[in-house]
């Protein structure tokens, strides 16, 4: 009998492999709101078939004596109705399936674990996932481009591939500042912010910056806000990660983890600046960041480690605790996290049947996902924070500059209230009895309605 397939995982899957099993897996979600309630039978159907497309995503994670890897799930998993938390675990055990699929009313949810790919791989699946169940649920013709390149090219370790010793090396970081308030690490909650792209694009063209620096801005500021005027870490740095996509620089196709991180940072001081400075200072900084020879030097920093010949010749577990204390120092280095994906580009004929695209993560502090399709420019917001002081003043940074802003959550009224509670309390202990006042939004359990 012929051995089922198996890959190698790619430098950033072996660091994501070090939380197999664990509680706290980085999974994330890219979502569609349909026109009309969701045909399981079709999506099923249409599963298997980009599945047979792409079938480096239907795998399972095994462990040798030296590293983890990828093997060939025996079957297509199943299409199911959402009955878990956004972005919940994935990898239980051996047999876990690192991809999953799931529908609610008019949505359509395609999860992966970052072990096998990140959002740039992963979105390759889900157009086609999407673009196949039109075609199975409606009948009409969908143009999918097509991957002409090998299954070879589709899950390739492109860290390995362009890998130079020589030229990896380190970039000072200030200390970061760290986030502060209650905490629920068994409760992540997600949020989507929904803004109108033309009218973010038309301030930012105003204020005189491009749009991605004004979201991030928009980030730091809303963090910045929350410091008191006298706190002592208004001394330390707002530190933003931003992941770059590398396929662009190193000409890569594939579909596994190959990405970059460019880092902003920002001290407040005691002298607060307005959103279009900041602004201005995070795409100075985006731009120096971005460069080509940074990139690689970053990324061939990170290859470097697992290159070290001792822990080459380590057994898994030991590869493990390494890589995920390598993991928790390089936290320890940041604020937050926020990605931009840019403008999210449907198969022809798919228009008229797909409303909206979300993409988010799960997160031990909160992140920020960007993405844009038509005029919606979604943000998923993950967070385990208790308040939610960061993603309301996040909003206020785009409605005091008269965009439209649609907010949904997550929470049952039950939960938005317990956490409420929590905050108020917070509030209380933290400013010795100052009233506080507490906004409350409505929320939605499926995160498909407007909340204002």
């Amino acid at each position: 009998m012929a051995r089922d397939p198996w890959y190698r995982l790619d430098n950033v899957g072996r660091f994501y492999s070090a939380q197999a099993g664990r509680a706290a897996q980085t999974v994330f979600r890219i979502a569609a709101g349909m026109s009309e309630d969701v045909d399981p039978g079709a999506l099923q159907r249409a599963l298997d078939r980009a599945l047979d497309v792409f079938p480096g995503f239907n795998v399972t994670l095994k462990s040798g004596l030296f590293w983890h890897y990828l093997e060939q799930a025996p079957s297509k998993p199943k299409v199911s109705h959402e009955n878990l938390p956004p972005c919940a675990p994935m990898h239980a055990g051996p047999s876990s399936v690192l991809v999953r699929v799931s529908y609610s009313g008019r949505r359509i949810n395609l999860e992966m674990s970052h072990m096998v790919s990140d959002g740039r791989g992963t979105m390759q699946l889900f157009r086609t996932l999407v673009a196949f169940y039109v075609q199975e649920r409606y009948g009409v013709p969908v143009e999918l481009e097509p991957y002409s390149r090998g299954e070879e090219h589709k899950t390739e370790d492109s860290f390995s591939a362009n890998y130079e010793r020589k030229a990896s090396g380190t970039t000072a970081k200030p200390k970061a500042y760290r986030i502060k308030g209650w905490r629920d690490m068994g409760a992540q909650q997600f949020m989507e912010v929904h803004l109108s792209a033309s009218q973010v694009r038309e301030a930012a063209k105003v204020l005189g910056v491009g749009l991605t620096p004004l979201l991030i801005a928009a980030v730091v500021c809303a963090i910045r806000d929350g410091m008191s005027v006298r706190d002592r870490e208004r001394g330390r740095a707002i530190c933003i990660t931003v992941p770059v996509d590398l396929r662009r620089f190193f000409g890569s196709e594939t579909l596994r983890n190959f990405f970059g991180l460019a880092y902003v940072s920002y001290v407040p001081g005691v002298e607060g600046e307005t959103l279009a400075q900041v602004a201005a200072d995070v795409e100075g900084q985006l731009r120096d960041a971005t460069q080509p020879d940074v990139l690689k030097r970053r990324m061939n920093r990170m290859v470097k480690l697992q290159k070290n010949a001792a822990l080459r010749v380590a057994p898994v577990f030991l590869k493990d605790a390494v890589l995920g204390l390598a993991a928790r120092v390089a936290g320890r280095e940041v604020t937050t996290a926020a990605s931009n994906l840019g403008r999210v580009e449907m198969p022809r004929g798919t228009e008229g049947f797909v409303e909206s695209v979300v993409v988010m993560t799960s997160t031990t502090g909160i992140d920020f996902v960007m993405s844009t399709y038509g005029d919606d420019l979604s943000v998923g917001i993950s967070s385990v924070l208790v308040s939610n002081d960061i993603p309301r003043r996040f909003v206020r940074a785009f409605t005091g500059l008269g965009v439209k802003a649609v907010v949904d959550l997550n929470r049952t009224r039950e939960e938005v209230d317990v956490a409420l509670r929590q905050e108020r309390m917070e509030h209380a202990l933290l400013h010795h009895g100052e009233d506080a006042c507490v906004k409350s939004e409505r929320p939605r359990h499926a995160l498909g309605g407007d909340v204002s």
